[in-house]
């Protein structure tokens, strides 16, 4: 059996939207050549893929089967039409943006504004979920450069550019019990930390660190969000591990206050990466320039 690609991309985007007039207004097509293609696809496949209702269309078992099925490939071809639109001109593309909550708000909302005062015809997609995630999805072309912090583990095929270097500190409030104190390696045992999540890029670099100079920590609090984190230590909360560049406004207006450590706490560096087969894309390569 020989069926269309084009039927399989009108299934896709019927299913994608619940809904076979989004999907017509998505491909540029009449609802009717839509409406054509499905019932194509269910004769060709011998099953009803949709159950039909007043609000729209819903997947049922044979669809949800074929939908999971060919979701990712169907990505990966959208994603490659878009490239070779964008190839060759700034007019009219698409770039993906991978990148977690604090570098988005502290560093790159900027430069996204600004790329898209000058490039307004770029649609630009953020994605922000933690580093391995965001890395796969770079590596099957669903994401076109991903931000982190290194040391990260990067694969060998994707280009790394620095961008700046940062510090993670230990902050509290002007309250704290902790604040004129000089702080131990062996105090973070019995600090009531406030830490991001284990698989955040941050918190890793933190565990690394413990780990070499076999400390055990038990953090009071794990928070998926550094501002969060910020505030907690600023109301007195506990002891924030943050950014120092991130909160140097906080730390200049006595909000929170960096304590006196015997040890330095590894420096790391920004970075954004990209998989080398897209690197010369003219779209990527001009958003890195700006940041550059």
């Amino acid at each position: 059996m020989k069926t269309n690609l084009e039927l399989y991309k009108a299934f896709y985007y019927v299913a994608k939207n619940k809904s076979i007039t989004q999907a017509a207004n998505e491909l540029m097509v009449s609802q009717p050549a839509v409406s054509k293609s499905i019932k194509t696809l269910e004769r060709d496949l011998n099953t009803t893929l949709f159950n039909r209702n007043s609000d729209g269309v819903t997947l049922n078992t044979a669809g949800e089967l074929l939908y999971n099925k060919i979701k990712q490939s169907m990505e990966l071809i959208i994603s490659a039409e878009k490239d070779v639109d964008s190839y060759n001109d700034m007019e009219h593309g698409t770039i993906n943006i991978g990148a977690g909550n604090t570098i988005m708000q502290r560093y790159l909302m900027p430069y996204i504004k600004e790329f898209h005062e000058m490039y307004p015809n770029i649609n630009v997609i953020v994605h922000t979920v933690v580093t391995d995630e965001l890395l796969k999805r770079a590596q099957l072309g669903l994401v076109d450069i991903v931000f982190t912090h290194l040391p990260n583990d990067i694969p060998s095929n994707f280009k790394v550019y620095k961008l700046k270097k940062l510090h993670d500190i230990l902050v509290v409030n002007k309250d704290s019990i902790y604040k004129d104190k000089i702080i131990t390696k062996k105090d973070l045992s019995n600090l009531p930390l406030i830490l991001l999540p284990y698989n955040a890029s941050n918190r890793k670099n933190f565990n690394k660190f413990c780990t070499n100079h076999n400390i055990v920590i038990h953090p009071l609090m794990e928070i998926g969000n550094d501002l969060i984190i910020e505030d907690c230590a600023s109301n007195g909360l506990g002891v924030g591990l943050v950014v120092k560049e991130y909160v140097q406004n906080r730390l200049d207006n006595n909000e929170l206050f960096e304590l006196d450590t015997n040890f330095k706490l590894e420096e790391k560096d920004l970075v954004c990466v990209v998989e080398e087969n897209r690197s010369n894309n003219i779209i990527i390569s001009n958003f890195i320039k700006l940041l550059k």
